[in-house]
């Protein structure tokens, strides 16, 4: 398998059973399912090889998944490093090509249905389901976005990202700890949130001019002390170690309106990350209920979690 792959055997389990005890429990490493249909080893056989494998996966599922004259959103990625004589472009077109010709209306997104092509080092792996049991449309969980002229720092592609996979209500009162240089805000800020960014450095002049931003030029902690406001939805994504950013948040809730959300990063590195993050949900858990949690393609070594405040 590649670095970012796995595959689970189990007895009766589908993906959908999966997607269900992810959200639950929650598991934050996942962020992608599929059933596996198939595997191939495709480190000795060319394209046409690996295309007959998705057309025979198909043929073998029948009406189980795909109804006739079914739309199927067809997804290829890459799990680790990958080297093969073909191009993911070539691979899509010809794989749809041949799910055109079983009758099938064949899209990149928006369809209920997907099949899935896994390149790995060593082997191609089909898979079909649902994509609401997928965890994410994206192909392989992977969300791209795209820089825009606005952006000030790229820790804001984290906060769009969980708002593409956690949808939150806009609008509101928003509390930014750490705001400085004021990614998070903007974010905000353009979601309709009137947001307090909470720093003692500087934020961008262009984040200043934004309707209802107020910075505070104090820290954290001072301004938690300092019980100002009461917020439909904090926010923190400052560099500290797990357990200090729970706690900090645990602080922060009775900033909170009733049932208000939080989202913060806990900032793992690479050692110990299960007991880091045991110890923090322990803590988070004295004051929220911890609705998501799932390390995201842009977070690197870092998990974000989205809390809803005790009534």
């Amino acid at each position: 398998m590649g670095e970012e792959s796995a595959i689970v055997e189990t007895g009766k389990s589908t993906a959908r059973d999966l997607a269900e005890l992810v959200e639950r429990v929650p598991m934050v490493f996942p962020r992608h399912l599929t059933n596996v249909v198939a595997e191939f080893d495709h480190a000795n056989a060319g394209l046409d090889s690996v295309i007959d494998l998705v057309d025979a996966a198909v043929r073998e599922l029948g009406g189980r998944e795909l109804g006739p004259e079914s739309e199927i959103s067809l997804q290829i990625w890459l799990s680790g490093k990958v080297s093969y004589k073909f191009s993911r472009h070539d691979a899509w077109e010809r794989a749809a090509e041949v799910l055109s010709g079983r009758g099938y209306r064949v899209t990149r997104a928006g369809s209920a249905v997907v099949v899935s092509i896994c390149f790995t080092p060593k082997s191609a792996i089909v898979g079909v389901n649902r994509v609401a049991d997928s965890l994410s449309s994206w192909p392989g969980g992977e969300v791209r976005l795209s820089k825009t002229p606005d952006q000030v720092s790229r820790a804001e592609f984290k906060l769009e990202e969980l708002f593409k996979v956690f949808p939150i209500e806009d609008g509101g009162d928003a509390l930014d700890f750490g705001a400085a240089p004021g990614g998070w805000t903007r974010i905000l800020a353009g979601r309709g949130f009137r947001t307090t960014a909470v720093d003692p450095g500087d934020l961008d002049p262009r984040v200043l001019r934004l309707p209802g931003v107020v910075h505070e030029r104090t820290t954290a902690g001072n301004f938690v002390r300092s019980g100002k406001g009461r917020f439909d939805l904090i926010v923190n994504d400052m560099k500290m170690s797990p357990d200090r950013s729970s706690r900090l948040m645990c602080d922060g809730a009775a900033l909170l309106k009733p049932f208000g959300l939080a989202i913060t990063t806990l900032k793992t590195g690479t050692h110990h990350v299960l007991s880091q993050l045991d110890e923090a949900f322990e803590i988070l858990g004295s004051e929220y209920d911890i609705e998501f949690a799932r390390q995201l393609r842009h977070n690197r070594n870092e998990v974000t979690v989205v809390l809803r405040r005790f009534g």
